[in-house]
């Protein structure tokens, strides 16, 4: 794993301007551990802020490519994911609160840096779909296709109905009580 600057998504407070603005950043492969069968290749982050005497509002669109191993065929495969998600930072003690679209969360007092990090990661594993299946191994219509079983060496097929010996002792002994 390269070794990665985890500063990127961090912001100096008194270096957002009042009112709205826009910032781009682009995170390099591996930036964040996603977990075993999944790798970030890279991705873009648009966030948006607006920056008011109470609050910081930080909204923000990911666009992400990812390499995941296919959970059928153990392939690897690569996707492209996006999502967004809103923050409102407020300076006062809040209740934190968080959902799937948006979250509320206090200002640091003591380090005055907006830390996007663990927003960006999990926005971007919540586009991770759950089956991991090989494009190869869907058809046009999203469906999945027959998945090909091999056998290996010779299988008898003997059909006369054979019983295992243990069995047939048994059943004597049962039959002798």
């Amino acid at each position: 794993m390269a070794i990665v600057d985890l500063k990127k998504l961090n912001f100096k407070i008194q270096e957002l301007p009042e009112g709205e603005s826009q910032k781009t950043v682009h995170l390099p492969e591996d930036y964040f551990d996603l977990g075993e069968g999944k790798k970030l290749l890279g991705a873009e982050i648009h966030v948006n802020f607006l920056r008011a005497d109470h609050f910081i509002k930080c909204s923000f669109t990911v666009d992400a490519n990812l390499e995941l191993i296919c959970d059928r065929s153990l392939d690897p495969f690569e996707i492209d994911t996006d999502g967004s998600f809103d923050i409102l930072f407020e300076p006062d003690d809040v209740e934190e609160i968080e959902t799937e679209e948006s979250a509320v969360r206090q200002i640091p007092a003591d380090t005055l840096i907006i830390d996007i990090d663990k927003e960006v990661r999990d926005t971007i594993l919540l586009k991770v779909p759950r089956r991991k299946i090989h494009p190869k191994y869907v058809d046009e219509d999203g469906n999945l296709t027959e998945f090909e079983t091999k056998k290996f060496g010779d299988i008898k097929t003997d059909d006369s109905e054979s019983i295992d010996p243990r069995w047939e002792k048994l059943k004597k002994l049962k039959q002798n009580d």
